[in-house]
């Protein structure tokens, strides 16, 4: 390992350096890694700033959450990767204690609840990955076997996709099933849609406003997608997303983000099949609204997902390596390091099957 490395730092809301940084050795529990690819996420800028209300690690620290790495060093008490493996980093971090309700956080980005215990983890790891060099707790890194022949420029697409597969685990999909994406050609709705075919979804309705981009998920995925184009008109909606589902859906997924409007949240939901269920991952900023009666003569689940499991990203992983997941579905924008700033003004224009991302 060199002494020091290249890392773009938070000091302050707007104040964000390019600067040399000591290189740390792995604690006993960490890993050091050399960053292949990190992924920019759309609203970076808006945290970058300020604009969103979130928990950052004392400053500076470096940002950035998901990346493709391979490992430099290994703390003593890691076994499941060594020297030379290419990685997988996820910044979904947890505490290991024996708590029904441990601690959590999202390393390099925010701490998701500000206990004590939370603010501790994030002061512990609060480096993300936007440099050169990362030390990442070792429960958050996952070898990846049998993708040594990708390039870190595909493989980074596991990071667009991680998120809602947790959600797709959570929905119980089984091979046939009808599901529903709710914001399908968002930036993690798309990804959706994606492994939604990967999983063997025999039919899954894409459900958004814009036409043109969701025939461009059927023109990508495959007739197993149907689109639903819809209005925010519950009454209209409806129908629409039953027709696309002929009939019923089996289970639904919910990616809408930052939404002001639950209206396609509901009509998903009632396209349901008795005993159905919805995964609600999005960030609606109103409330959903159902009544008592309704959940009852349905026998409809909504069921909230942060995130994934732990395992997750190694039988995401699988998927690609199994031929099953074709990573090069996504359109990856790439900038160098020094480039950031360039790299994240980038990331606010993607739509859908877009992914920006920044490699050495």
């Amino acid at each position: 390992m060199t002494s020091t490395h290249k890392a773009w730092r938070l000091h302050a809301h707007n104040d964000l350096r390019f600067e040399d940084i000591p290189t740390p050795k792995p604690a006993p529990d960490g890993v050091v890694v050399s960053i292949e690819a990190g992924m920019v996420l759309s609203y970076t800028n808006r945290l970058l700033s300020g604009a969103l209300p979130y928990s950052l690690p004392p400053m500076p620290f470096v940002p950035g959450t998901n990346a493709i790495a391979r490992v430099i060093a290994t703390g003593e008490s890691v076994t499941h990767v060594q020297s030379g493996d290419r990685v997988f980093l996820s910044p979904h971090l947890r505490g290991d204690v024996p708590d029904r309700d441990p601690p959590q956080i999202l390393i390099g980005l925010t701490a998701t609840v500000t206990t004590p215990e939370a603010l501790a983890l994030q002061t512990r790891w609060r480096d993300g990955v936007f440099a050169e060099t990362a030390h990442w707790p070792a429960a958050c890194v996952t070898p990846l076997a049998n993708l040594d022949d990708k390039p870190a420029t595909e493989l980074i697409g596991l990071a667009k996709l991680i998120v809602p597969f947790g959600g797709l685990q959570r929905s119980g999909l089984r091979g046939g099933q009808t599901i529903v994406v709710n914001g399908a050609t968002g930036y993690f709705g798309s990804g959706a849609v994606m492994l939604a075919v990967a999983m063997g979804a025999g039919r899954v309705v894409a459900v958004g406003r814009k036409e043109a981009a969701l025939e461009q998920l059927r023109d990508a995925f495959g007739p197993r997608v149907i689109p639903a184009v819809v209005t925010g008109d519950a009454a209209a909606d409806l129908p629409v997303i039953k027709r696309a589902a002929g009939g019923t859906a089996d289970v639904a997924l919910d990616l809408l983000g930052a939404a002001k409007s639950t209206s396609t949240t509901l009509s998903s939901l009632r396209a349901l099949r008795r005993g159905g269920r919805m995964v609600v991952m999005g960030s609606a900023e109103v409330p959903l609204e159902l009544s008592f009666r309704e959940m009852l003569a349905n026998d409809w689940e909504v069921v909230g997902q942060f995130m994934y499991d732990r395992t997750a990203p190694g039988q995401l992983a699988a998927l690609a390596a199994e031929g099953l997941l074709d990573l090069r579905k996504i359109n990856v924008a790439t900038f160098k390091l020094a480039d950031f700033r360039r790299a994240v003004d980038a990331a606010a224009m993607m739509q859908s099957l877009d992914l920006t991302a920044v490699v050495p």
